[in-house]
């Protein structure tokens, strides 16, 4: 049986990976810093780095004879898997918490009800619909920002 390795492998080294790119001036995290970070050995990381080029979380690897030698460019879907950037269902989330908040701090009875109302819609029958408005804004945000 194949043991999952999403939580315990991949995420760290691509945490990893994405502070290093992030923190270094030549825009790449290399094998070397990414075992340093996550105290895994180079198989393990090999590994891992691999499951994540294959997965589209980076478009620049460095490659050698014997693997990966490091990672840029890491692609939306990374950043979002580390939370760096945003994504849609967690957008939606926090729209219902703000609008419930709203509802909390509203002093007007018949405004208060439209709030709570609002984001209970949103939290349940109403979910589809605010994901798809938040993923609307972020495609636009970084299809305007490229």
């Amino acid at each position: 049986m194949v043991n999952p390795t999403w939580e315990e492998r991949d995420l760290p080294v691509l945490r990893a990976a994405l502070s290093i790119i992030e923190e270094s001036d030549h825009g790449q995290a290399r094998i070397e810093e990414i075992q340093r970070q996550t105290g895994f050995d180079e198989k393990t990381v090999q590994r891992s780095l691999q499951a994540l080029v294959d997965g589209v979380f980076f478009t620049s690897v460095i490659e050698t004879d014997w693997g990966i030698h490091g990672v840029g460019r890491p692609t939306a879907p990374a950043r979002q898997a580390v939370g760096l950037w945003p994504t849609p269902e967690g957008l939606a989330d926090r729209l219902v918490q703000a609008m419930s908040a709203a509802a909390d701090r509203e002093p007007d009875e018949e405004k208060r009800g439209w709030l709570r109302r609002t984001a209970d819609w949103l939290g349940t029958a109403g979910r589809d619909v605010a994901v798809d408005v938040t993923a609307a804004v972020i495609n636009r945000q970084i299809s305007g920002a490229a």
